[in-house]
């Protein structure tokens, strides 16, 4: 048992005296008139301190103060106005009894208050969340707050006791594996972990954090539920989405149906380091949805977290999510029931695609890696190793264009299965395994490339480097000044701060402004003329793609990127027909199936994964923290999207009927 000084023991019994004064007011003050309340308060049990605190004083020097432990009288309520509250130690401090839970407490925080108990939890709430304060911050935070209001007020003292006054908490469930065995851990009532499975090397000892696998399930329907009713607005207005986006293009069109309403998830998936020291990392598993116009479906609040690995190790598709994939089976195959404006709907669930960068894809499809012989899930094309430049390579002549299949690759992972043995993996056709995304999606119509990793943070890296060997020094430094210089609209936050020379260093934005709008003229006069005139044809053939108005873009820009890919060896060297290349031979095809490339980008994902990082404090338990405080934002989330009105625009039958 811990021991406390006399000092520390009077600050203990004025912090609980405390307590109990300002639970006494509260109650008395429902059914006395201020005034009397007032007295009460400060008149007799004042006079209870003062005898209590000289009684302990005299009877605390007949004892040792290193055995003694204070005790607290039950029958004491005192209000102390100059006690400082901020003393007050986290786990001290409870207000939790006589406290009841409240789905709306619309009580006023103090007598003349303009705000209810609920605003203001939900007020701070959103502060907390906005800037990631831990817990400890928390309850400073709230303390510093309920000594500046009036006295007496009905704010809570600790995050807990907030956290009962919210409703509609969303649950998330969390499961600990070993990562030598990959069998659940058992947890004690001291919150360690240990492996009970006899056959393991480490079994029953205490698992570290960085010894475990963390798997995090959230609520899919309650999300989606959240998100549909604060964007009720922006359902059925066909005239909001471009007809570039996703809900125009051949895979949605030929399996919507105006009369039923349906969800269709777009599923991402990713890795990001998390904690340097032992190396943990975070792949989350986000889906949006489909029926919301962009920008709207790419904002943070309205993408959905499926599911959370953290671990030292990369997730095994089918151990990470497998649960997760049943419960979408589950909306997909029954549907299910969400209230909107006190209206219930059924709804229809259904995916529109996954999207990964190559080598998540690799991982997460059970496939060959993308530096590998038959990494292509769209053909059957084989790469060649080149000794010269020790590497794989897929030379456009030697492309094989016969399309795979979904019962294609359902037999090939059969027959890699029966080949594999243990954890050792044997490719037929390019095919490792059986991944459990195949339960819910098409092999390989649904399964796309993601152009901000293949061109943004590949090919144009890729190919500035190249040029940086074959211009002056004199021509870099201009083209960095020109970079500089640029003075973009207010919508694009784009600032260049590296050399071209360090364009590796780039992020994605820049290489998107660079390839679609100012490479080509800030390029001309500075490259040779080969160079220069080749570079043309693959920036127009990637923003015809990348917002295509009609079929005819679709099929120029297909075909340019065709030409680019014949004739780039020639150009360069063979080194640079490695598979990111070969792969934009199938963007045109994928346009045409999903819509176009903006649409279909993880820039969005990616953003989500950097704003979740932000929620973790430390290096234990990383995906349940980030579950937790992800579940309290979506709490706290209750503003609705309202689409504003049209000004300067032409809003007549006519005109929406012409959209």
């Amino acid at each position: 048992m811990y021991k406390f000084s006399r000092k520390v023991n009077k600050k203990r019994l004025h912090r609980e005296i405390k307590r109990r004064s300002v639970r006494q007011c509260i109650a008395r003050h429902r059914s006395l008139s201020n005034e009397n309340s007032d007295d009460n308060c400060n008149g007799g049990n004042q006079q209870q301190q003062n005898i209590y605190i000289n009684k302990i004083d005299s009877s605390y020097d007949e004892k040792n103060s290193d055995n003694y432990i204070l005790p607290v009288p039950s029958n004491v309520y005192v209000e102390n106005d100059n006690e400082r509250s901020d003393d007050v130690d986290d786990d001290q401090w409870n207000d939790d009894e006589n406290d009841h839970e409240y789905e709306d407490d619309s009580r006023l925080l103090y007598d003349g208050s303009k705000i209810t108990v609920s605003n203001t939890i939900r007020l701070i709430s959103k502060f907390y969340l906005n800037i990631n304060l831990d817990k400890q911050k928390i309850n400073s935070l709230l303390r510093l707050i309920k000594s500046l209001l009036p006295k007496p007020n009905l704010l809570p003292c600790t995050w807990k006791t907030m956290n009962k006054k919210l409703r509609n908490f969303s649950p998330s469930l969390t499961t600990y594996l070993c990562t030598n065995c990959y069998e659940t851990c058992d947890i004690n009532s001291n919150n360690a972990k240990f492996c009970v499975n006899s056959n393991c090397k480490t079994s029953f000892k205490q698992r570290r954090s960085n010894e475990l696998i963390e798997i995090v399930r959230f609520d899919i329907r309650s999300q989606i539920q959240s998100i549909m009713s604060r964007n009720f607005d922006f359902l059925n207005k066909p005239y909001l989405f471009p007809t570039s986006d996703i809900c125009f293009a051949q895979w949605y069109r030929q399996r919507s149906n105006v009369n039923i309403n349906k969800i269709t998830l777009l599923v991402h998936t990713d890795g990001a380091p998390l904690v340097r020291s032992s190396k943990q990392s975070i792949w989350p598993c986000f889906a949006s949805i489909t029926e919301l116009p962009p920008p709207i479906r790419e904002f943070q609040s309205n993408i959905i977290i499926l599911a959370l690995w953290a671990s030292t190790i990369k997730p095994n598709v089918n151990l990470f999510l497998d649960q997760t994939i049943n419960d979408l089976l589950f909306l997909i195959k029954n549907g299910t029931s969400i209230l909107i404006n006190d209206q219930e709907y059924h709804i229809e669930v259904g995916t529109q695609l996954f999207l990964s960068d190559l080598p998540a894809k690799s991982l997460f499809c059970c496939t060959t890696s993308f530096n590998g012989y038959s990494a292509c899930n769209f053909c059957y094309s084989r790469g060649v190793w080149n000794p010269k430049y020790n590497k794989v390579v897929y030379p456009y002549s030697k492309n094989d264009y016969t399309a795979r299949t979904h019962e294609d690759y359902l037999k090939s992972a059969r027959e890699a299965v029966k080949k594999s043995k243990g954890r050792k993996q044997v490719a037929t056709d390019g095919i490792k395994g059986l991944s459990c995304l195949f339960k819910i999606f098409n092999y390989p119509c649904q399964i796309i490339f993601d152009y901000m990793h293949l061109v943004c943070l590949c090919h144009i890296p890729s190919l500035i480097h190249r040029w940086c060997q074959r211009i002056s020094k004199s021509s870099i430094q201009d083209v960095d000044q020109s970079l500089k210089q640029l003075r973009t609209p207010h919508n694009i936050k784009v600032v260049f701060l590296e050399s071209i020379q360090s364009v590796n260093l780039w992020k994605a934005k820049n290489s998107r402004l660079f390839v679609l709008y100012v490479g080509v003229p800030i390029m001309t006069n500075r490259l040779p003329t080969l160079l220069f005139s080749h570079f043309i044809i693959y920036s127009l053939a990637i923003k015809l793609l990348h917002t295509p108005q009609s079929e005819q873009d679709i099929l120029l820009g297909e075909r340019l990127l065709h030409y680019y890919c014949r004739t780039i060896a020639n150009i360069y060297d063979s080194s640079m027909e490695i598979f990111s290349l070969h792969a934009h031979i199938h963007l045109g095809h994928q346009v045409r199936l999903h819509g176009g490339l903006a649409h279909t980008s993880a820039f969005a994902f990616e953003s989500a994964i950097r704003y979740i990082k932000k929620s973790a404090h430390g290096s234990i338990n990383i995906a349940s923290q980030i579950a937790y405080w992800n579940n309290l934002r979506c709490t706290t989330q209750l503003k609705k999207f309202n689409l504003a009105e049209t000004s300067l625009i032409d809003v007549s039958e006519e005109s929406k009927k012409h959209w």
